[in-house]
């Protein structure tokens, strides 16, 4: 079937704001914050929504590809090694990341959590 653009409701941009660091890539909302993971910088950013300012930053175990939030903490896909090779990870704020083994995705891939 082909695509019908007859239906398609025009975006209306109300605001552009500049990410605090390149590639912004891992989004996610927690806590009253937007949270993003810099691909080129391997850092999370973590963003007053009203300010936008950066609260916290702090440096990940590999590539934040993806990030989502579930209950207190969030969980992050990262890259690791000279593969790309995809983990889960827990990370719980004013703590760091948990003492749970990261869990391998499905043959190393995957990017997306939510």
């Amino acid at each position: 079937m082909p695509f019908n653009t007859k239906n398609l409701v025009p975006v209306i941009e109300h605001q552009r704001l500049a990410a605090p660091a390149p590639t912004p890539q891992a989004l996610a909302w927690h806590d009253g914050a937007l949270w993003m993971g810099s691909r080129d910088l391997r850092r999370v950013y973590v963003i007053d929504p009203v300010s936008w300012t950066v609260r916290e930053e702090f440096e990940v175990p590999g590539i934040p590809w993806a990030a989502v939030s579930v209950g207190d903490a969030l969980w992050f896909n990262l890259g690791e090694g000279s593969l790309d090779d995809r983990y889960l990870h827990h990370y719980i704020p004013g703590e760091g990341f948990s003492d749970l083994d990261p869990i391998m995705c499905p043959d190393y891939t995957g990017s997306y959590l939510s």
